[in-house]
């Protein structure tokens, strides 16, 4: 790789561009995900264990709201903890492509979880609304949730640390969780002062009706990340741009053409066809395409990339055209 552009890939290497698909060695991205979802993990357990007793203290449909949700993030947490170790495995004979997809499918059962338990949470409040309960013990309901906030908010500042680093999927779904869990625990504190010191006494259950409603969109959320990589969406026009550019950063490349990207987990596909000088030999093709790879691989760690040269001023097209993109 010349110097210029040796150069050009470092600049593309900055900080800001981490966390994007391929930029990081998969070890390296293992080595954050597996150390967050653990995180993730013991918090999702310290949750689930003391709202479940915070629920026995206060009898608050509020809470058991809370503790819901929380069963679910822990549930998020357990299948993120195993998608992020079980993504970054080695491609093998069966799976050439790899298994980064495994963060998608992760996502797509909390999806599943998500809406079940919206709908269950909406038909209890609704439920409740005739017959709302008295919250018992409301100042110690609102110590331990401001406690669980506080968690929250650490694990929350952890996760996005490692999606920007990585750019993992499975712990962007995670995360979503999560964060709603806090916005639930303020829900929940605003409807417990609501029954305790106002006379709307129904403000406990509207609080578990909204937490449903959220859910919901988070589970609409989640699925449009989950749907772009189990799809194969195509990279970014800004990502497809820099793949261009550096392919053509060598003067023998005339031009890029069926330019087709994916990413998967931690991994990122990248084929194309590239135009050189027809006067090149076999040998001087092939160190004009080796170079482009690596310049591509320089700021693409974790990329797959197949390279088809292509003769300039030969009219003959490769492939099906059906899947022939319009360039």
């Amino acid at each position: 790789m010349t110097e210029e552009a040796l150069k050009s890939a470092e600049e593309y290497e900055a900080p800001r561009m981490r966390g994007r698909p391929g930029r990081m060695p998969p070890e390296e991205s293992a080595a954050i995900t597996r150390k967050v979802t653990l995180f993730s993990m013991a918090v999702g357990i310290f949750f689930v264990v003391a709202k479940f007793f915070l629920l026995e203290e206060t009898h608050s449909v509020g809470i058991l709201a809370s503790l819901i949700h929380s069963s679910l993030d822990l549930f998020a947490a357990f299948t993120t903890f195993v998608a992020v170790r079980y993504g970054v495995r080695r491609p093998d004979g069966e799976y050439r492509y790899g298994h980064g997809k495994v963060e998608s499918f992760a996502a797509v059962l909390q999806v599943c979880l998500i809406v079940v338990v919206a709908f269950h949470l909406l038909e209890h409040s609704i439920e409740s609304f005739n017959e709302p309960e008295v919250v018992e013990r409301s100042a110690l309901a609102i110590v331990a949730l401001i406690v669980f906030i506080v968690v929250s908010t650490f694990l929350l500042l952890a996760q996005g640390w490692a999606i920007r680093e990585t750019g993992s999927i499975a712990v962007r779904g995670d995360r979503a969780h999560y964060f709603a869990d806090l916005v639930a625990n303020l829900f929940v504190i605003a409807g417990i002062l609501f029954v305790t010191y106002t006379p709307f006494k129904r403000a406990d259950v509207i609080v578990g009706i909204i937490m449903a409603i959220w859910l919901l969109l988070t589970a609409i959320r989640i699925t449009r990340i989950a749907w772009a990589q189990l799809m194969d969406k195509e990279l970014s026009s800004k990502e497809r741009d820099l793949i261009i550019k550096l392919a053509m950063e060598n003067p023998a490349v005339k031009a890029v053409h069926d330019l087709r990207t994916r990413a998967s987990g931690p991994h990122v596909h990248i084929q194309m066809r590239l135009d050189l000088d027809s006067h090149l030999s076999l040998s001087d093709a092939h160190d004009t395409i080796l170079a482009a790879e690596k310049r591509m691989m320089q700021v693409y760690k974790a990329a797959d990339i197949l390279i088809h040269p292509h003769p300039t001023g030969c009219q003959d097209e490769h492939g099906n055209e059906r899947f022939r993109p319009d360039d």
